[in-house]
C-alpha cells in the first residue's frame, strides 16, 4: 500500500467522532432520522465506509467494526429484507449494492441481511430497456430506478456488490441474477446506448473518476467485468475507450472529481494512482483474455 493511499485512509479515521462515525446530521435535521448516516452526501458513515473500501483498507481494521454494524441496522428494513431509505425511492438496488459490496468486502460476506437482499433482488430486480420488458411488479410507482429503462447505476451497484461475494458462497440464485446484470451491461456494450451505440448513455459516464460512490465510470464497469472474468466483443469499444485516455507517462488522469469526506482525493486532469491501477489491471487481463 502506498504511502499516500495510507495516508488517506488515515485521515478518514482522524474524522470519526466518539460513536466511531462520520458527519451526523442534528436531530432537527429535515431528513433525520430516515436518512442518518446517508446524508451530507459523500461524507456521512455510509459514504466514508464506502471510501474507506475503495482504497482498500485492511479489512480487520478495528475501527470499521462498529460504524458499519450501526450503519447496517439503521438502514435495514426488516419487513422487506433490503436496505432502504423508508419510502423514499423503494426499493433502491444502488443502495443495496453498495451495501452488499460493504458487507463482502470487510466481512468476506454475505450475512443473513445481504442473504435476504440477494433474494429480494433476485425475484424484484427489472432489466428493462426503453419500454416495460416484462409486466410491472408494485415497485414500478419507483420510476428512478424501474422506470422503462431500470436505473443502470443500480444494476452496476448489484453486480459490484455480487462480484465481492467469494465463489463458493454463491448459490444458483446469486449466480443467475450476476448473469442478469452482466448481460445487461454488456447490451450497452459497457457505457454506450444500445440503440445508437456512438453515444455515450449516461452524461460523464465516460469520463475517469475515483472513488466510485453512486455514479461512477465506465473503467469501474470493466473492473468489475474483469473480476469476473467476462469476455466479450462488446467490450471492445469501452477497452479501446479506456486506452485512448492513456496520458504520455503511461499513466491515467482524474478527470472528474467530488468532495468528500477528505475533499479531495487529487486533483483533476493530474495522473492518479487510484485510477491508474484499475486501468492497469484491466488492461493487463483483457490483453491476454481477448
Amino acid at each position: 500500500m502506498t504511502e499516500n493511499r495510507q495516508n488517506i485512509i488515515e485521515k478518514i479515521f482522524d474524522a470519526q467522532n466518539e460513536n466511531g462515525l462520520w458527519k451526523v446530521i442534528p436531530t432537527n435535521h429535515k431528513n433525520y432520522p430516515d436518512y442518518l448516516h446517508y446524508v451530507p452526501n459523500y461524507k456521512a458513515s455510509l459514504w466514508a465506509l464506502l471510501l474507506l473500501a475503495e482504497l482498500k483498507c485492511n479489512k480487520n481494521d478495528e475501527r470499521i467494526k462498529k460504524p458499519l454494524k450501526t450503519v447496517k441496522n439503521h438502514l435495514f428494513d426488516k419487513e422487506y429484507g433490503i436496505y432502504s431509505l423508508k419510502e423514499d425511492h423503494f426499493p433502491i438496488p444502488c443502495l443495496n449494492g453498495n451495501m452488499l459490496y460493504l458487507d463482502c468486502y470487510f466481512n468476506n460476506g454475505p450475512d443473513e441481511k445481504s442473504k435476504r437482499l440477494l433474494r429480494f433482488f433476485f425475484k424484484y430486480q427489472r432489466f428493462d430497456d426503453g419500454k416495460y420488458e416484462e409486466p410491472k411488479n408494485q415497485f414500478c410507482v419507483n420510476t428512478s430506478c424501474y422506470g422503462k429503462h431500470t436505473c443502470y447505476w443500480g444494476i452496476v451497484k448489484l453486480l459490484k456488490g455480487i462480484s465481492f461475494i467469494p465463489k463458493n458462497k454463491r448459490d444458483s440464485e446469486i449466480e443467475l441474477l450476476k448473469e442478469r446484470c452482466i448481460n445487461f451491461v454488456l447490451k450497452h456494450k459497457v457505457c454506450y446506448s444500445s440503440r445508437n451505440p456512438s453515444k455515450i448513455m449516461i452524461q460523464k459516464m465516460d469520463l475517469l473518476t475515483f472513488p466510485n460512490f453512486y455514479k461512477g465510470d465506465f473503467l469501474e464497469l470493466l473492473w468489475i467485468l474483469k473480476r469476473e472474468g467476462v469476455t466479450s466483443n462488446n467490450l471492445k469499444p469501452a477497452l479501446a475507450l479506456l486506452r485512448s485516455k492513456q496520458n504520455a507517462n503511461g499513466e491515467w488522469e482524474l478527470e472528474r472529481t467530488m468532495h468528500n469526506i477528505v475533499t479531495s482525493i487529487g486533483p483533476v486532469n493530474k495522473s492518479s494512482e487510484f485510477i491508474t491501477e484499475r486501468a492497469n489491471e484491466v488492461i493487463e487481463y483483457y490483453k491476454n483474455h481477448t
